[in-house]
């Protein structure tokens, strides 16, 4: 999907404008002077919508055009109804003043028709609007923008008519009620952010989104660059016995319709095509054609290559070093989308993630299609996403993919897997309801409950819209449903309607905060706050929490959660505004049988609110971001611009407020601009916008920290550190540093700044804690799709911290010690090496290899073993076996997954226990020496683990789990505490683990294990159900 760099996408700086006082000629309204642009609005007019409706929408371009500069030399404005026919109101030439077409809006009556033809009024308003004697400006290179508003699904074709549009350099807004087809105005929509879609067309919900609907019309400047679709396309095909030659054209015309499909010119889509089995064959290359037919009389010839052999990796080799090259016909120095479509039927012979993570990194975005004998697991690693496999049952079924496969083809562009469209219409939600259901509501909870079955009752219920979860809490948490429970509207109504208070004398708000975190808020339960889905959190608090709400808050809005809460009887105030982005977002009921006076408040806030960023806040700042600009940050670059944008418009920035600076770097550092260069907010915006990548082959992370203190946080460059104003650093970087960051990360705190770090993709967890002010300040994502997700905190992290706050947090600072830190230990690994863990084996090793690092390894300080199991354990090495850190590091790079099927992990903690922490084996046990075990598993144990690990634990060790997709509950069964479970979705993840293991190996004492061994801080297994006993298992 194509990024606009006018786009602003925050209605915060709207919100911020419109505040300033009016002057004597501006007693109606403030206006902002915006660049010229000529405005379509075309309106539903049809009979289904409704007058009332229809009096909605029309009094809301009354109130848009009351907030546009109108004029003939500044903004035009048209407007047109449409139903089955097209009609328009008036042109652009039609009315010069602002008050005569507000006069001719407002006069406005319905059409009526009785059908709804959007494609038809898309082409009428595109050739009879858009043209000079309409008053179009089209000698002067006007923009031209178009506002579709409709309340229904079209009767006639779109696709076309929106790609017209796009050709024709029309942007176009689209917005739309319930009744409207959300795909549609995504199609229709020139962006996705330009997709707006009120809960109804009533006067509240259309207020309600005004200032994030003014913010693109009025900023959106410039004629927009309408480009060819520009893409190099290379269709990789199984030409082995797996396919054979009579399912060979099931494949060939698959290529045929989906060839047939795309614009094939050699300035517009390329295509070439390989075959392989035990060997690649070239059949032609993207520069080999320059027409569709031509494509197409070749694939008609195409025949099948044979070979018993399936080396795929050598493939994905073959075509990235031959074909994704200049020579080759790629057009990739120019940045055109590369794309490589992978058909197989069979499982790769020979290794292949080398070859896949190669083309990731050169931003090839890599589709599977997988027939027969297809490995699931194998085309996941390969695709740049999971979203990007389709498996096919036979060849048969082929014909009907073209038809999934062309949009993504189209429009999705290369580069990180963070480019690859999501989902996210606005009106998707996951809410979580959470409720007091503690003594406090005792004799009250049928108002309670009455009053959440209102709220659900508003809500658009569906699995592909709003989803809803309730749970309440108390002493612990009783989840009544979850995401992926109950998602119809009458089926959560009716669980809501059945529910039975749950009591409980205490009031453990921290706690429930958590879990809701670590079990609700995640893909597991049915969230979908992976694909960048809303996420809300709706508590009901009754009295003061009996545990501290700060450290669960803080990390559930990181998570990008946003919570709103009603606060009822005792209630702490103060304790809420810790758990809220806003104040705002707390509604006080008055008393609990009031509390249903809430009701269209809550209802607003959740229809209402697209992100959660907190209102800017005055006060003075120096704020610097530190971007990484390597090439391997080309992909991302856009969305790391877009969020630096984001973030800079919740800032209120000016000379004596926020004050604001960019600097880029790779293996060199780059000042974009300073700190005393912009003075106002727009003048900031436009300049992000402008940043171009620096490039360069690696983040010498340490050296630009360097850098920053000496070139930027200094008076000429427009610091005021010498004031006492806060230094914020926001660091921002997608790999790990290739150079050290330990030392200058505390020159830089030494110095005055506040670093905060933001790692992304490749960066390392470890790296971004010791660089930022305190570990807490670190932040981790996936990828750069999920900035969006943790910009809120960013921004309330910026505007909120006060100089009294960060006196308060200040870290003691003093040099990181050389790896090699804990005393003496007995640190043991037992790691599966089953065939399921087989295939990311490599990361369990490297996670080994890290934690040796910055262990003290020795005969007399910390010693190390490592044991692997499947059906049954293998030694690799003793505690005594080794008496040097390289020692066991050679150890270690030698281990390789001994196989098997099954996962008994029961049978391996019981041979540890008895085998491995024995005096003889090297265990310094009797001694008094910290005894730890790092489980680390890939799936739910095959034998019972109960007793083995009460076994383990009776002898005074600590063991701590790490496991990928594995059953909760056993996992807290088999650790020390809950506090120590790690659950991973991939072993790529466990990177992300180091600090979180280092910290208690290097720290606890044998008296504080022997303590948390004797008392727990939840209620044992035996007394708790399943959802219950997980609160402590930490996700990621």
């Amino acid at each position: 999907m194509r990024k606009h760099r006018h786009l602003p996408l925050v209605a915060v700086f709207c919100l911020f404008l419109s505040g300033f006082p009016t002057t004597h000629a501006q007693q109606q309204q403030a206006v902002i002077e915006v660049n010229k642009r000529d405005i379509v609005f075309l309106v539903d007019g049809s009979s289904a919508l409704g007058l009332a409706n229809f009096n909605a929408i029309r009094d809301f371009i009354a109130k848009v055009i009351q907030r546009l500069e109108i004029g003939q030399d500044l903004i035009q404005v048209a407007v047109a109804q449409y139903a089955d026919t097209v009609r328009p109101e008036f042109y652009f030439n039609t009315h010069p003043t602002k008050r005569e077409v507000i006069t001719a809006v407002r006069k406005m009556k319905p059409l009526d028709g009785s059908a709804l033809y959007t494609g038809s009024a898309l082409d009428f308003v595109r050739n009879n609007l858009f043209t000079s004697s309409a008053g179009y400006r089209a000698a002067e290179g006007i923009p031209k923008l178009l506002v579709l508003i409709t309340g229904g699904k079209s009767l006639d074709e779109i696709s076309q008519s929106a790609q017209e549009l796009k050709r024709s350099s029309i942007m176009a807004f689209a917005i739309g009620n319930k009744g409207a087809d959300q795909a549609e105005l995504k199609e229709i929509a020139f962006d996705s952010s330009l997709v707006f879609i009120p809960a109804e067309f009533r006067a509240a919900p259309l207020q309600g989104m005004l200032p994030g609907f003014l913010a693109p019309l009025r900023t959106l400047s410039g004629t927009p660059e309408v480009h060819a679709n520009k893409r190099d396309i290379i269709f990789l095909l199984d030409g082995s016995a797996n396919v054979g030659k009579t399912n060979f054209p099931y494949v060939r015309d698959f290529v045929m319709n989906l060839v047939n499909s795309l614009d094939v010119g050699n300035d517009n889509i390329r295509v070439g095509l390989v075959q392989f089995s035990d060997t690649p064959v070239t059949e032609f290359s993207l520069n080999t054609y320059q027409t569709k037919s031509d494509i197409l009389g070749h694939l008609r010839q195409l025949q099948l290559q044979g070979g018993s052999g399936l080396n795929t990796g050598s493939a994905l080799s073959y075509v990235h070093a031959n074909h994704f090259t200049e020579a080759g016909g790629s057009r990739i120095h120019e940045h055109v989308p590369q794309l490589l479509l992978l058909l197989t039927a069979g499982q790769s012979e020979d290794s292949y993630l080398q070859a896949a993570n190669a083309l990731t990194r050169a931003g090839i975005l890599t589709f599977c299609v997988g027939a027969s004998q297809a490995n699931k697991a194998e085309l996941e690693q390969i695709a740049f996403n999971p979203s990007l496999v389709y498996l096919m049952d036979d060849f048969s079924s082929l014909p009907a993919l073209p038809q999934q496969l062309i949009q993504p083809l189209t429009t999705y562009v290369s580069g990180g897997v963070e480019e690859v469209p999501l989902a996210q219409p606005e009106s998707k939600r996951d809410i979580l309801f959470l409720f007091d259901g503690s003594a406090n509501l005792v004799g009250q909870f049928p108002v309670v409950r009455d009053f959440l079955y209102k709220i659900i009752d508003e809500l658009d219920v569906k699995p592909d819209g709003t989803r809803i979860a309730v749970a309440q809490y108390s002493d612990d948490v009783k989840v009544e449903s979850r995401f992926d429970e109950h998602q119809s509207k009458p089926e959560i109504l009716n669980l809501v309607k059945r529910m039975k208070i749950k009591t409980g004398k205490a009031l453990n708000l921290g706690y429930a905060l958590d879990y809701a975190q670590r079990y609700i808020f995640v893909k597991s339960a049915g969230s979908r706050i992976e694909d960048g889905v809303l996420q809300f959190l709706v508590l009901l608090v009754a009295g003061r929490s009996s545990d501290r709400v700060d450290g669960p808050a803080s990390n559930l809005k990181q998570s990008g959660v946003v919570p709103f809460i009603f606060q009822a009887k005792n209630a702490d105030p103060a304790e809420l505004e810790q758990i809220v982005l806003s104040p705002a977002f707390i509604l006080a009921a008055e008393s609990l049988p009031k509390i249903g006076d809430l009701q269209p408040q809550i209802v607003n806030l959740l229809k209402s609110v697209h992100n959660g960023a907190p209102a800017p806040v005055s006060g003075e700042k120096d704020v610097v971001f530190l971007l990484d600009g390597s090439e391997g940050v080309r992909s991302g670059f856009p969305l790391l611009k877009e969020f630096v944008q984001r973030v800079v418009e919740s800032l209120d920035v000016g000379q004596d407020r926020v004050r604001v600076a960019v600097v880029q770097y790779s293996d060199r550092t780059r000042p974009e601009f300073y700190l005393n260069s912009y003075m106002n907010q727009q003048d900031v915006v436009n300049a992000v916008r402008q940043l171009t990548l620096l490039g360069g082959p690696t983040p010498n992370t340490g050296a630009a920290l360097e850098f920053v203190l000496r070139n930027i946080l200094v008076s000429s460059a427009g610091s005021r550190i010498t004031e006492g104003v806060p230094q914020l650093l926001i660091v921002l970087t997608a790999d790990r540093s290739g150079d050290d960051v330990r030392n200058p990360s505390v020159v830089v705190k030494r110095g005055g700044a506040v670093p905060i770090g933001i790692g992304i993709g490749n960066a390392d967890i470890t790296e971004m804690q010791t660089i930022s002010f305190i570990p807490d300040f670190a932040v981790a994502i996936p990828t750069f799709r999920q900035l969006g997700t943790v910009q809120q905190v960013i921004s309330e992290r910026v505007t909120q911290l006060t100089r009294e706050e960060l006196s308060r947090l200040q870290p003691v600072l003093q040099p990181l010690p050389s790896p090699g830190v804990g005393g003496k230990r007995d640190v043991v690994f037992l790691i599966d090496g089953s065939q399921s863990a087989g295939p990311e084996f490599q990361y369990i090793r490297t996670l080994i290899e890290r934690l040796v690092d910055y262990l003290d390894v020795g005969f007399d300080t910390t010693r190390v073993a490592v044991i692997q199991f499947s059906d049954d354990p293998k030694v690799e090495f003793l505690l005594n076996a080794h008496s040097s850190k390289d020692e066991v590091q050679n150890a270690v790079q030698r281990l390789r997954p001994k196989g098997g099927r099954q996962i008994n992990v029961g049978s391996a903690l019981e041979y540890v226990s008895r085998n491995i922490f024995k005096r003889p084996l090297g265990s310094r046990i009797e001694e008094g020496v910290p005894q730890f075990l790092v489980l680390i598993s890939s799936g739910k144990s095959d034998d019972e683990v109960d007793d083995p690990a009460v076994e383990l634990k009776q002898f005074g060790v600590a063991p701590f789990t790490i496991a990928r997709n594995a059953d909760q509950e056993e996992l807290v069964k088999i650790s020390l505490s809950p506090e120590y479970v790690f659950s991973v979705s991939t072993f790529r993840e466990l990177p992300s683990l180091e600090q979180k293991l280092l910290t208690p190996i290097t720290t606890l004492t044998s008296e504080q294990i022997q303590k948390l061994l004797a008392s727990t801080r939840y209620p044992p297994p035996g007394e708790m159900g399943v959802s219950e006993v997980l609160l402590g298992a930490f996700s990621i």
